[in-house]
């Protein structure tokens, strides 16, 4: 066998001789013509029949080459090229196979002529794509309208903006952060920097798929998350910023403010962002809404670890926006830093100070029917809330090695809202009511990295979590609960306590993902509530709710060519104890899910997920005696610790093509609840109580949305057309009724345009048409449609001056036929890249008063609030 083999061996030898005893050798130098000196340059090879190739080359180092030709050519055409030199060029016609060539070149250096400049001008690209991230350049969806950064960010193909929480979704999925130059400043709170940097700062947006927040675990764990991330403009990265100073006028000559700075610092090391801001025309700057208790991002992640108001703060609800509607006087600071020390180390802090005056008159009016009969409340609030918040943020990071790094984040906050409001129920009874609520929060986390190798990782956390809300209620003059007794103050204080260890073992191969995790949660709840001096039983809940868990959970992710496919799961050992009803209960659970995605082309995918999930109940369904709320609302439960077993699957179809500027989404998701609280109410015209039970029945919820969106060249717009339907099966009591079976379906359709024409005069329309129907198998069936319209002109009649018209005209009960019409005016004058100057008009009109209408299965209610005045204000911007 070693025979033969030696024997290929020598064949192959042999050939590959002979092939080079037939090639041409050419040798040679390279010389400057004028002196002979030796000269660096490059030899090229081509065939006289391809000149536009390079067959083979090599180099002449010292001034001198050797190549020997591994083709055979009938023409050989050799270049010599130096930089500055011109290119020299010899001919080798018929060459003979075997033969050496000596071929000299002799270089001339270049002529330096004067060029007459040719300055080439093109529009900037308005995005780039780059591997994972798309670059939207700021410039290109500019129109004036935009004062902040996140104005551009709702305007960006792909991504939307959710008015009310300020959440960010691109591509129907939550972004985790907004960075600043590549630094995650903000957090979760991302609102704070698209709400308050100024858009002359960034130059580009930038979204990034594949997102990791931390960098040891880059292509290892599952990277499908998004992520946003500013790109500031030259000139605006060592110290930068910008003072807003606005003035003006209401109708009763109380003077309107807007006043604002932010402050921009970053170097190598250090990077920084400060604004203070305060107004009184219902801005809201920071990402806390303490106006309609709209959710932020952040607060949407923790809610398992914060304690619940048992008492709510009063919410104003409106379909306006809220600028329209928060009558408030807000006084914001919040500075944001991150400082790297050496290349190991980072400490980022987050520094939060908010004071506001909420005013608000709202009148609740409810139609409410049932089967024995029909009758009206009314409850006319005038309110002032004034919350105050202190907050500070901590995050250290130190990599402890080049495969390590240790996180621990703190955060310490100190929330206190005192709400005075004077009530009249029904037109005939006054209350003046004051509740006090206060919550503390501590939580702390620490987590260990630790990178095995390229494909695998460990982390340990441990997580801690406090969290305390007492509140007081109290009511003047005295309720009449009996014959014998009066109620006059509600107290109430619910505390949660929650600590948390884990470990989490990573791994990837080419084609796969996975992650296996060990832990344990241990949970304490105590609560306690009573009226007036606690003399009366009959009112007092004192009671301890646990819940330990130890759970596994695992989680892998398969790439086969254009399918993902992620199946998961969490077992889990679940104790929980309640006290006040001196039951226990141990479950084993089970939850799996899977995802799948299959990928039809570079802007199109199918995805899908079915999940199982069981869940405890939340604390506030294990208050046994009555707790008011307000003069009219008492709530109370009977408590059970079963579990809530919930199912859900969803189908979605989306295409978002950045190129032809389309988008497209069609989507179904299905959500049904398999033992759930029920509420038993009984509505009385003075008083209304909630008692909320578990029963084995199912509640069951269905989401259709669907969403195209073009821009058509012909016409030089974008028109988008949207639809969501969602439908809500549930159950409940209602005045002693039996258990009725109800359904509520909400429809909200929009239609959208905007022109993009090259003159100086353009618009943009959002027509929205809502349809709320409530239906129940024992009552009458509730039914509102309404419209919405916002029409705006946008003139640009000079370079330096912008003009903005806008109304927002409003139909709250189509059938009523009752309307509302808003009109808004902005002048801008910006005169260089330092000063601007705008002059706004807002509520022109001076409607004072907006309605709407909300429907359920027993009533139709009608709110009505106040409005912020017409105001006229002129603002001054200075940039540095």
């Amino acid at each position: 066998m070693r025979i033969i083999r030696l024997k290929y061996f020598y064949i192959v030898l042999f050939l590959f001789n002979c092939n080079f005893s037939l090639a041409q050798t050419i040798t040679g130098s390279v010389k400057q013509s004028s002196t002979k000196e030796n000269v660096f340059a490059n030899i090229i090879i081509k065939d006289a029949n391809n000149l536009d190739d390079i067959s083979e080359f090599t180099v002449a180092k010292n001034g001198n080459y050797q190549i020997t030709l591994l083709k055979s050519y009938k023409k050989i055409i050799l270049e010599a090229n130096a930089l500055g030199y011109n290119t020299a060029t010899k001919t080798i016609d018929n060459p003979e196979k075997g033969t050496t060539y000596n071929i000299d070149f002799a270089l001339i250096k270049e002529q330096i002529k004067d060029i007459k400049e040719v300055v080439i001008t093109s529009n900037k690209k308005p995005f780039i794509v780059k591997e994972d991230t798309v670059k939207y350049n700021v410039s290109s969806y500019r129109d004036g309208t935009e004062r902040k950064i996140e104005d551009i960010i709702k305007k960006l193909p792909g991504i939307e903006v959710n008015e009310k929480s300020g959440e960010i979704k691109y591509k129907g999925k939550s972004i985790e952060t907004v960075q600043l130059e590549g630094d995650d400043l903000f957090g979760s709170n991302y609102s704070l920097g698209t709400k308050n940097i100024n858009v002359d700062m960034v130059e580009q947006v930038q979204a990034i798929e594949n997102y990791s927040a931390n960098s040891l675990l880059k292509g290892i764990e599952n990277d499908d998350k998004v992520a946003l991330n500013l790109k500031l403009k030259k000139g605006k990265m060592d110290f930068s910023g910008n003072m807003d100073y606005g003035s003006g006028f209401f109708p009763n000559n109380d003077q309107a403010y807007n006043v604002e700075t932010n402050i921009l610092a970053i170097s190598k090391n250090y990077k920084s962002f400060g604004t203070f801001s305060y107004n009184n025309i219902g801005t809201n700057n920071t990402p806390f809404d303490y106006f309609g208790f709209n959710l932020s991002n952040e607060q949407v992640k923790e809610r398992n670890f914060l304690a619940k108001k048992i008492i709510p703060e009063p919410i104003f609800t409106n379909v306006l926006d809220d600028s329209r509607a928060n009558i408030n006087n807000s006084i914001f600071g919040n500075y944001n830093s991150i400082f790297k020390i050496g290349k190991k180390v980072s400490l980022k802090t987050n520094l939060y100070y908010i004071q506001d005056r909420i005013l608000q008159t709202q009148l609740s009016q409810n139609n409410i029917t049932t089967i024995e009969n029909s009758f009206t409340t009314s409850d006319l609030y005038e309110t002032k809330k004034k919350p105050v918040l202190y907050r500070g943020d901590f995050e250290l990071k130190i990599n402890t090695s080049k495969n390590s790094l240790l996180e621990y984040k703190a955060k310490i906050s100190q929330e206190n809202i005192n709400t005075i409001s004077s009530v009249l129920q029904n037109n005939t009874k006054s209350f003046d009511t004051k509740l006090q609520s206060e919550s503390f929060l501590l939580r702390q986390d620490l987590t260990y990295t630790q990178k095995l190798s390229e494909k695998k990782a460990l982390q340990i956390q441990f997580f801690q979590s406090y969290n305390k809300t007492p509140q007081d209620l109290s009511i003047v003059p005295s309720l009449q609960i009996d014959s014998l007794m009066n109620f006059n103050t509600q107290f109430s204080k619910y505390s949660k306590n929650f600590l948390s260890i884990q470990s989490t073992l990573l791994g990837s191969t080419a084609k796969t993902k996975y992650a296996l995790s060990l832990g344990a949660d241990l949970e304490k709840n105590p609560f306690i509530s009573y009226i007036n001096d606690n003399s009366d039983k009959n009112y007092f809940n004192d009671f301890l709710y646990k819940k330990n868990d130890i759970w596994f959970k695992g989680a892998y992710h398969l790439q086969y060519g254009n399918f993902k496919i992620s199946p998961s799961f969490t077992t889990s050992y679940l104790a929980q104890n309640l006290d006040n009803i001196s039951q226990q209960r141990n479950n084993f659970l089970f939850e799996p899910s899977l995802a799948l995605k299959y990928k039809l082309n570079e802007n199109s995918a199918l995805l899908s997920s079915i999940n199982f999930t069981q869940k405890s109940f939340s604390e506030e369904y294990f208050i046994i005696k009555p707790l008011f709320t307000t003069p009219r609302n008492i709530i109370s439960s009977t408590p059970s610790l079963e579990i809530k077993k919930t199912l859900s699957y969803n189908l979605y179809y989306s295409v978002n093509n950045l190129f032809r500027q389309f988008q497209f989404r069609l989507g179904f998701l299905y959500n049904k609840d398999n033992g759930s609280y029920f509420s038993n109410l009984n509505i009385l015209e003075n008083s209304t109580s909630v008692n909320y039970f578990y029963l084995p029945k199912s509640n069951e919820n269905m989401i259709f949305n669907f969403l195209i969106e073009k821009y058509l060249p012909i016409v030089e717009s974008t028109i988008r057309l949207s639809s969501d339907w969602s439908i809500s099966n549930y159950k409940n009591i209602v005045n002693n009724s039996e258990l009725r079976s109800n359904k509520l379906q909400n429809v909200t359709s929009e239609f959208f345009f905007k022109t993009a024409f090259d003159i100086k005069i353009n618009f943009e329309n959002q027509f929205k048409l809502l349809q709320n129907i409530a239906t129940s198998n024992k009552s009458d069936k509730f039914q509102n449609n309404s419209i919405q319209n916002t029409f705006k002109i946008i003139v640009k009649p000079q370079k330096k001056w912008f003009i903005l018209l806008s109304s927002d005209y409003y139909v709250p009960n189509v059938e009523k036929k009752d309307n509302y019409l808003f009109l808004d005016a902005t002048l801008r004058f910006t005169p260089n890249k330092i000063f601007d100057f705008s002059f706004y008009a807002k509520n022109i009109l001076n409607k004072k008063i907006f309605s709407q209408v909300e429907t359920s299965d027993f009533a139709t209610t009608i709110f009505q609030s106040n409005l912020v005045q017409r105001y006229y204000m002129l603002n001054i911007s200075y940039n540095f």
